[in-house]
């Protein structure tokens, strides 16, 4: 699938491989039905970008559904999709989780690898999950993708029971 970034910069350009945490939930079942909606770069708190045009929140198309993950927090919150892949930085899980009434976790430092890609980017602030609408949901979700990966600077020990046990 094109990553764009929400940019005309990137063109169509298409990754060879899929991030660590895509790569896990796909390996647990997860099927990609898409990308979603980005500010340019993923650099403002609102789903706006010139090449896509603005994403709206579905509870109320005249406010915005948060950003920089707003476009996974619509199509979650509008029940498109059960999860949708995040990432956070500055708050672009957590804005749209709460814009758009979702669980949005940002995972602590070293649970859900960004490497080797990424690698220290950041300086490890970067983290990939998923917006949900249940605490099971993402802690079924966390389970399959929590982990290290070669390259990846940051790791966190392994929990000592699944996310989804201690959700229940």
């Amino acid at each position: 699938l094109p990553t764009t970034e929400g940019s005309a910069a990137f063109g169509d350009w298409v990754a060879d491989h899929d991030s660590p945490h895509v790569r896990r939930l796909r390996e647990a079942g997860a099927i990609v039905v898409g990308k979603t909606n980005t500010p340019e770069l993923g650099l403002r708190p609102v789903t706006e970008n010139a090449r896509f045009g603005a994403t709206r929140n579905p509870w109320d198309p005249a406010l915005s559904p948060g950003g920089s993950s707003g476009g996974s927090a619509a199509a979650v919150a509008s029940g498109m999709v059960a999860l949708a892949d995040a990432s956070d930085l500055g708050g672009s899980i957590r804005i749209p989780a709460s814009c758009c009434g979702l669980v949005g976790l940002k995972p602590s430092l070293g649970r859900v690898s960004i490497g080797p890609d990424l690698g220290d980017v950041g300086a490890g602030t970067p983290a990939d999950c998923v917006l949900t609408r249940t605490v099971i949901d993402t802690a079924v979700a966390l389970d399959a993708i929590a982990g290290h990966e070669p390259g990846e600077r940051h790791h966190a020990p392994a929990a000592a029971t699944s996310f989804a046990d201690a959700a229940r």
